[in-house]
């Protein structure tokens, strides 16, 4: 999301930059400027540690914190850095395009996020008119959120609750027209538990985007555990590279109603396909939905 010609005042633009070295402002993609930039796109495509922050003038102690450091890309990786980013963009701007012209009356919509992080989704979703666009998270994005709002005038609210794995619930988490789960599923012990509780709060469409196996089973395939969240106690712990099968998740979207299944395809200028390629984009309704009840 480029924000330059949103941005009203340099108070809007040190916020960002706080939050950056805060920690809460670096995974989705923004342009707060031409010298702030971030986003994962980057390091999706060229692996890890190559950063997540284009800021050429940061602060000498936020580079000399081994755990700030890390994030900030070598200014010479700034054109790949900035193309990977667009990329991101036009894969998430994609979605957010295919889920409104598909769900009908985006007035009358209600949407949610279930890991929403920056709040990237639910800020698009509001932006482009949505009755009601939430956020839930397991960090506190609550001044991010009060600060995007600002800059583009939409109304988001985040929620500071977080799906609970042994509860397989969020405390007091209402029910939404769509709910969204983006690179969710993948860091989660329990992908189908999880599946079911966001089928149980979405009235009519549930959207997945997430890593998958090429198995021609239903079988789900975990990686390391500990990698993200060290606290964690097992099960809980393999939160890392969880991956169902492609076939197992449109079963289990089948199973909870859900029989309009569309896989959103990859689009030109969009990530390139041998990233795209193992992971599925599922925007899925109920038949009430397509019957317009």
């Amino acid at each position: 999301m480029d924000l330059r010609s949103f941005i009203s005042s340099e108070e809007q633009l040190q916020m960002a930059k706080k939050f950056v070295i805060d920690g809460l402002m670096n995974y989705q993609p923004f342009i707060f400027s031409d010298d702030l930039e971030v986003g994962a796109g980057y390091e999706f495509l060229d692996g890890e540690f190559k950063g997540l922050v284009y800021w050429p003038s940061v602060p000498q102690e936020a580079l000399s914190s081994p755990d700030l450091s890390r994030f900030f890309i070598n200014n010479s990786g700034k054109h790949q850095f900035t193309e990977a980013n667009q990329r991101l963009r036009v894969m998430y701007d994609t979605f957010v395009d295919e889920i409104c012209s598909r769900i009908g009356d985006i007035s009358q919509t209600t949407f949610a996020e279930v890991g929403c992080n920056a709040g990237y989704f639910p800020l698009s979703f509001s932006s482009r008119g949505a009755r009601e666009s939430v956020g839930y998270d397991r960090e506190n994005y609550t001044n991010v959120f009060a600060l995007l709002n600002g800059i583009l005038g939409t109304n988001a609210k985040f929620i500071h609750q977080s799906y609970d794995g042994r509860t397989q619930t969020i405390p007091g988490c209402g029910s939404y027209d769509v709910v969204a789960s983006v690179a969710v599923l993948c860091h989660l012990a329990d992908p189908l538990q999880h599946l079911a509780f966001l089928g149980s709060i979405a009235r009519k469409a549930i959207f997945i985007w997430a890593p998958v196996t090429s198995d021609d089973d239903y079988c789900i395939r975990f990686g390391e555990p500990n990698k993200y969240y060290d606290n964690d106690e097992f099960p809980l712990c393999f939160d890392n590279k969880t991956r169902p099968s492609a076939k197992l998740l449109k079963k289990s979207l089948e199973l909870m109603g859900f029989t309009d299944i569309y896989e959103i395809p990859n689009k030109e200028g969009g990530m390139p396909d041998s990233f795209y390629e193992p992971h599925t984009a599922l925007f899925a309704m109920r038949p009430s939905r397509k019957e317009g009840t």
